[in-house]
Parts: C-alpha cells; sequence; structure tokens
C-alpha cells in the first residue's frame, strides 16, 4: 500500500486582489445602478449556465463541476433578484399605504 505525502499549501496573499469595493464605492451611483449591476451580473451567468448546458447535452463538456457551480450561481443570484423584487414591492406598498 503506497500512502503519498501530506504537502503544505502555499501561503494566500489576498493584497493582490484588484476587483473589490467597498461599500461606499459600491454605493456611489445610488441603489439604481447597484440593482442595473447585479441585473447585468445574473444576465451573464444566466447565459453562461446556458452556454454549459448546451454544451453538456451535445456532449462537449469537460469539467462538470464547473458547470455545476455556473448553475448554481444563476440559481443563486435568480432567486436574490426575486427576493429583492418582493421586499422592494412590499416596502412600496407599505409606503403607500401610510396616511399622511
Amino acid at each position: 500500500m503506497f500512502i503519498v505525502p501530506i504537502t503544505p499549501m502555499e501561503k494566500m496573499d489576498f493584497s493582490k486582489v484588484e476587483n473589490v469595493k467597498t461599500a461606499a464605492e459600491a454605493t456611489e451611483g445610488g441603489f439604481a445602478s447597484l440593482l442595473d449591476n447585479a441585473i447585468d451580473e445574473f444576465k451573464k451567468a444566466d447565459t453562461l449556465s446556458d452556454i454549459d448546458g448546451n454544451a453538456l447535452s451535445i456532449g462537449n463538456a469537460d469539467d462538470l463541476a464547473q458547470i455545476q457551480i455556473n448553475l448554481l450561481k444563476a440559481e443563486t443570484m435568480l432567486q436574490t433578484t426575486v427576493q429583492i423584487t418582493s421586499r422592494a414591492v412590499n416596502a412600496y406598498k407599505e409606503i403607500m399605504s401610510i396616511q399622511v
């Protein structure tokens, strides 16, 4: 029986992260721009999952794990979008029902 020795992990350097924004930078353009960016990201993820699904259906898929990850990202983004929409509509209805 052959036992593979454990190799040490490389130290991760998080100082090289480039596309991370602070909360103030993310909401700089207001809620509308934040929502537009989220919808654009959802559209990209949905398109990528559609492409992966088509590749899987015709047998051109090499990395099944990445296909599943892309699908779950798109599904999670869709659920988040639906929740944000329903909460925004509920908040609007509540504001409109306030007596002035």
